[in-house]
This record gives structure tokens, C-alpha cells and sequence, in this order.
């Protein structure tokens, strides 16, 4: 914990991968807030689905990313719908050095993370298979434990 009673240190490894690295300082209050937006009842994961239909995780996650970029023949897709959708783990600034996405692909759900930060992981996205409802109950668990030190 540090120097405040409503910060903490916060370090969230995925894929082998700190995703707090940059940022591990965190508003408890706040995160828990964004954190319960990610337990996957509180979005239609797979509303999109058709769209990843045979793709791998990594070209997945480029289209969704995709649909940020003016540039890109998906930007504004489904009326923005399709990031928001997908994305966990938007935990404000303790989490803005990477993109994050639960994705489900011909009946499995995969996740993977991008980082924008070190420069050497930029472009590089990781990706895994897993069980969706193993991750619900380790972000269930972290809310209800945050919740309690609140």
C-alpha cells in the first residue's frame, strides 16, 4: 500500500505479461468500479462472434483494434460497439500501456494483450485460450477482495 489509505500497489500479471508495469499505483475504488465492468455477464461477449469466425486470436484482436482507426476500412464498425465489447481489463491509467480482449473464435474464448509501452512489445500481440468462466471467478474474487480493504 502506499503513502494514502486508498491507494495501493497493484501488480496484475497476464500471459506472463505485468500489465501494471507502468502504472502499478492504484485508486482501489476506482478500479474495482471499472473491474466489475469486465465480469463477463456485463457485456454479450460473444454479440460479435461472426466477425472472428476463422480467424487466429492475433487477427482478431487487430480488427478490433481496427475499429479505432480512422484509416482502417473498420473504423466506427458497429457503431463502436465491437472495442468496448471485447475489451477487459480498461483498468484507467494503471492498465493504458496495454490493449486487452476477451475474443470468442469457433467455440473457444480467447484472450490477448498488446502493449503500447516498452517499445521493444509494441506490434506483438499474445494471445491464449481459456475458460471463460475460470477468469470470472479470479475477477470476482479480486473485486470482492478490493471491495473489502475499501
Amino acid at each position: 500500500m502506499s503513502g494514502s489509505s486508498e491507494l495501493y500497489e497493484l501488480d496484475i500479471w497476464l500471459l506472463d505479461h505485468h500489465i501494471t508495469s507502468i502504472d502499478n499505483v492504484a485508486y482501489l475504488k476506482s478500479v474495482v468500479y471499472q473491474a466489475e465492468g469486465d465480469v463477463v455477464g456485463a457485456h454479450d461477449l460473444y454479440k460479435f462472434s461472426k466477425y472472428f469466425q476463422n480467424m487466429s486470436a492475433k487477427e482478431a484482436h487487430k480488427l478490433i483494434l481496427s475499429t479505432r482507426d480512422p484509416e482502417s476500412e473498420f473504423y466506427d464498425f458497429e457503431n463502436d460497439e465491437v472495442y468496448p465489447n471485447q475489451q477487459v481489463l480498461n483498468w484507467g491509467p494503471n492498465t493504458d500501456n496495454i490493449a486487452c480482449f476477451l475474443i470468442p473464435i469457433d467455440g473457444s474464448v480467447y484472450i490477448t494483450v498488446e502493449h503500447y509501452y516498452p517499445p521493444t512489445e509494441i506490434g506483438t500481440v499474445f494471445s491464449k485460450q481459456i475458460d471463460v468462466a475460470y477468469f470470472d471467478s479470479v475477477l470476482k474474487e479480486f473485486i470482492e477482495c478490493g471491495a473489502s480493504k475499501i
